[in-house]
């Protein structure tokens, strides 16, 4: 019987049966995502104290029969983490609906709670807008440049409303919820290109053709760019109920604030001269602006370059370099999702980030006291999609090490590389039975990861020599 995730507690009976049927009742002595799952001579109980719970009993029982016979067994389960996400990026390169929710089918069978969608970037925005219809046309890139990905057609759309809220109820059905992000102030070259007056210099800017960090961004100084941000938000909020919203905060060219009279007249008002603490007063207002609304904000841990950051907001760890400032954040009684680069980045191959090197990862610090440990909210898996323009590359790239991810988000105990391996072998021939497409396994187990040989192999795979050269920069 192998079961994946793990469950918390497995007591394995002897003896099998044919499965004739299974039982379900709420047990509010349960918690919300806890269950137990007994095992008979056939027949099934399960107990849960929650709708939700008795879903992730019945992922497990799917696991625990085999063909038409259940073996005997009595389980415990509960998650080790109450936040268990992925994130799809939607922005650099459209994922069509039925892509979306064939990974969704996928993530609710691991027991993945939380669907992060980046929507909105330089490349393309993916939200229609009724409010601001501009917003609309600023999904279309007029071609596109991505290293050796280059595409002359102008490209992309946004998802409708009824798409979007297609893909929420679908989620919903499956015990998912949607964190949307809406990434400001930087990564914003898509919505200037359609209203210009929300940065600096009412500059007319072009959606961007290829991926990179670039200089336009919000104004904070300017109340009319701040209106629209709060205006978009307040029109999200009708498509997405959840009570967490992603607000980006990473990669922001924050020296570009220096050339904007109306930042600097502004921060010489507020006393400051640092220009993270200004971005964080700009995160802190749009966050108490979300809170009123119901909502708590996520932002990347770049925000922790400055201070001042409301110990309300969640901080998601990418950056490793700053994995000091995010354990002082959570010893300080803030709230953090663990997203390391290096071990849980999806869009990187395997002789980058090793299927190894993912399963290896244990989602703490060294520094954490214990309140610190009681503030990591959970984990989460991205997948950006600069080099990724088609659904089986992105599938490859998931799997197998989005399952290793899952099981550290569920189980209690870290798994060896070969005891995943063997604990994973029945998972995994359900899901490619199911049609998923898995990277090949010689590609799987590299036993060295972030190698100049692997990243040479990346740059050769996924950038022509003009664009390396700059040649073809747009």
């Amino acid at each position: 019987m192998k079961i994946i995730p793990v469950p918390y507690k497995l007591d394995k009976k002897r003896g099998s049966a044919v499965f004739e049927d299974a039982s379900c009742v709420i047990d509010s002595t349960l918690g919300d995502e806890e269950y137990t799952l007994v095992s008979q001579d056939g027949k099934v109980c399960i107990s849960g104290g929650s709708e939700k719970a008795l879903f992730y009993a019945q992922c497990t029982l799917d696991q625990v029969k085999s063909g038409e016979r259940i073996q005997n067994c009595e389980i415990h389960d509960k998650p080790r983490f109450t936040y268990r996400s992925f994130m799809i990026d939607s922005a650099r390169h459209f994922v069509e609906v039925d892509e979306i929710k064939k990974l969704v089918d996928a993530m609710a069978k691991l027991k993945f709670n939380i669907f992060h969608w980046h929507l909105t970037d330089d490349q393309g925005w993916r939200i229609e807008s009724e409010h601001y219809p501009e917003l609309n046309k600023a999904a279309v890139r007029a071609y596109s440049n991505f290293g050796k990905t280059r595409v002359e057609e102008p490209y992309g759309r946004v998802y409708t409303k009824d798409e979007i809220r297609d893909i929420v109820a679908y989620c919903k059905e499956r015990f998912i919820d949607v964190v949307p992000e809406f990434d400001i102030p930087g990564h914003t070259s898509s919505l200037i290109s359609a209203y210009p007056q929300v940065g600096c210099f009412n500059e007319k800017t072009e959606v961007k053709t290829r991926q990179g960090i670039y200089e336009n961004t919000v104004c904070p100084a300017k109340e009319e760019a701040v209106e629209i941000v709060e205006g978009i938000l307040d029109e999200m909020t009708e498509l997405f109920p959840f009570g967490i919203y992603h607000i980006g905060g990473d990669e922001v060219k924050s020296e570009h604030w220096s050339k904007c009279p109306d930042c600097q007249k502004k921060m010489k008002e507020l006393g400051i001269t640092s220009f993270n603490d200004y971005e964080n007063i700009f995160l802190n207002r749009i966050c108490a602006y979300l809170k009123e609304r119901g909502k708590r904000c996520i932002v990347w841990n770049d925000a922790l370059k400055g201070s001042g950051l409301s110990d309300e907001t969640i901080v998601q760890y990418w950056w490793e370099q700053d994995k000091n400032r995010t354990a002082d954040f959570a010893n300080g009684g803030g709230s953090v999702i663990l997203s390391p680069f290096s071990y849980y980045y999806m869009d990187y191959d395997y002789d980058i980030t090793s299927l190894r090197r993912t399963v290896s990862y244990n989602p703490t610090f060294k520094t954490l006291t214990e309140e610190g440990k009681t503030n990591i909210l959970g984990v989460e898996a991205p997948v950006w999609t600069e080099f990724i323009d088609n659904p089986k590359r992105m599938e490859e790239l998931l799997f197998p090490r989005i399952i290793a991810v899952a099981c550290t988000a569920w189980q209690q105990e870290k798994f060896t590389y070969s005891k995943f391996l063997d604990a994973s072998e029945d998972i995994i021939k359900k899901l490619r039975a199911q049609g998923y497409s898995f990277r090949d396994e010689k590609h799987w187990g590299y036993t060295r990861a972030m190698t100049p040989a692997g990243w040479a192999r990346f740059v050769n795979t996924n950038y022509s020599a003009d664009y390396i050269l700059g040649r073809n920069k747009e």
